[in-house]
């Protein structure tokens, strides 16, 4: 930056002030261009260093606020939650899978203040802190269906060796592909199903008790699905596993038919 800074065509800022003074001046520029009063350029702009406080643009929260997601993290972590004398470490990479119903749960919740949440750099790195010593042994991670939970596997080590006293409460999100343009999500790599964190978590568990892994379709099991979790919280079961299944791949029936044609 110390080198490119030096060039005509780059401006770099470190303040609000400065950079309001480049759109200006770039604005000008093009209104110029437009007018034919100016050559065409490309320019550069470097922002270095610059706080601005934002919030999330979620658009209408009411779908979220009402949803049976909502509606199954509120109960969940407000019973893993309780009793502890620190606010619970929530490891996660703001994922878009899940960043709109944390952002909720943490900031219009009454649950939410119960929990601190850890921004990972990336979501491996996510997946390595949850293995960490955590305040009263406690903590969640939300996290999405690749990368991350390849990550894992040192991290439930930790947790399930030793004598107890640990609990890690993983919730694994997947993207909805109702639509043409949901396949192409530029950092999802093409696999026809990808859920591999389940599957590759079981290796690490020693026995039944030690684990729980369910799925979440939910309306249609919300209430099967929440108590199975709840009752698993309360027996301290060291390592809960709760893949958040997409909207297609929820209420479908299997069936193995044989058909002939004719």
């Amino acid at each position: 930056y110390n080198i490119l800074m030096n060039h005509k065509n780059v401006a770099v800022c470190a303040n609000a002030l400065e950079l309001r003074q480049v759109v200006s001046y770039l604005t000008r520029r093009i209104d110029g261009y437009l007018r034919r009063e100016c050559e065409p350029s490309f320019s550069l702009v470097v922002i270095r260093g610059l706080d601005v406080t934002l919030p999330p643009v979620l658009g209408d929260l009411e779908p979220i606020m009402k949803s049976p997601e909502m509606a199954f993290m509120r109960r969940v972590l407000g019973r893993f939650a309780d009793g502890c004398n620190h606010r619970v470490p929530l490891y996660g990479c703001s994922a878009f899978e899940y960043i709109q119903y944390l952002h909720v749960f943490l900031e219009n919740m009454p649950e939410g203040p119960k929990y601190q949440y850890v921004c990972g750099r990336t979501d491996i790195q996510a997946a390595h802190m949850c293995g960490y010593q955590q305040p009263d042994g406690k903590c969640v991670l939300f996290i999405n269906d690749v990368y991350g939970v390849n990550s894992l596997g040192e991290s439930l080590r930790a947790v399930l060796s030793g004598f107890g006293g640990k609990q890690l409460l993983i919730f694994i999100w997947h993207p909805s592909l109702v639509k043409v343009i949901d396949h192409f999500h530029l950092h999802r790599p093409p696999l026809v199903w990808p859920n591999l964190g389940p599957m590759l978590a079981k290796f690490y568990v020693r026995s039944e008790n030690d684990a729980l892994f369910t799925d979440f379709e939910g309306r249609s099991d919300f209430e099967v699905v929440t108590r199975r979790v709840e009752e698993a919280v309360d027996a301290n079961m060291p390592l809960i596993c709760v893949t958040m299944l997409p909207e297609q791949e929820r209420d479908f029936v299997n069936l193995d038919i044989r058909a002939k044609a004719v």
